[in-house]
């Protein structure tokens, strides 16, 4: 089998400009920022073409019906995990809190949402800091089952956003976020408890 890094690199760059797209709430999102979270954050495996054979042609050859090779697709991997890990040591450059108030870690995750969008759902859809900061929260302060309780997440999130100087949520805005993350799969959730999915694959051509 040969594989298709063509493939890969395209799909890999489709990735590229779903994260930069998150520059509508973060103007400042730098490029290497970017770069930090498809590394974190992603795993692209390529396709693999067929093998091309040319054998002896024979007439009983003529009347079989070889089997046929086709191309396997490639994966995308991608695991919040390893993205959480990192999120301290993410720096943007040029995004002062005396311009634009958004802490790194909250720029870092808000691309990740959107790659993540891109890739399972196929969309492109805008995120703010109500997502970027409550997903991060949650996985901050999830247990050892990736789980903690809508009560608990409310109140972690808003610890949170108070940390990066951005305003409270009341609940019913905290209840829209939750809708929003378990829309794109991101989190389920089941009698007030909440369920942090760590990681989807996704086949492409």
């Amino acid at each position: 089998m040969e594989l298709d890094q063509r493939a890969a690199s395209a799909k890999r760059e489709s990735m590229r400009a779903a994260a930069t797209a998150a520059r509508g709430s973060v103007q400042a999102l730098s490029d290497e920022t970017i770069v930090a979270v498809l590394n974190a954050f992603s795993r692209v495996t390529p396709p693999e073409e067929p093998e091309f054979t040319i054998g002896l042609i024979t007439i009983n050859s003529l009347h079989s019906s070889p089997k046929a090779q086709s191309r396997k697709p490639g994966n995308v991997l991608l695991n919040w995990r390893k993205l959480i890990d990192i999120v301290p040591d993410v720096s943007l450059a040029g995004l002062g809190a005396a311009t634009l108030p958004i802490a790194p870690a909250w720029s870092a995750v808000l691309a990740a949402l959107y790659i993540w969008n891109k890739v399972w759902r196929g969309s492109l859809e805008e995120f703010s800091d109500g997502e970027a900061v409550a997903i991060l929260a949650l996985w901050k302060s999830r247990n050892g089952e990736n789980k903690i309780s809508e009560t608990d997440g409310f109140a972690k999130t808003n610890d949170l956003r108070a940390s990066y100087s951005l305003t409270p949520l009341t609940l019913g805005q905290f209840t829209s976020v939750i809708d929003r993350l378990i829309q794109i799969d991101c989190i389920e959730l089941a009698e007030g408890i909440i369920w942090l999915r760590e990681w989807i694959t996704v086949k492409y051509p």
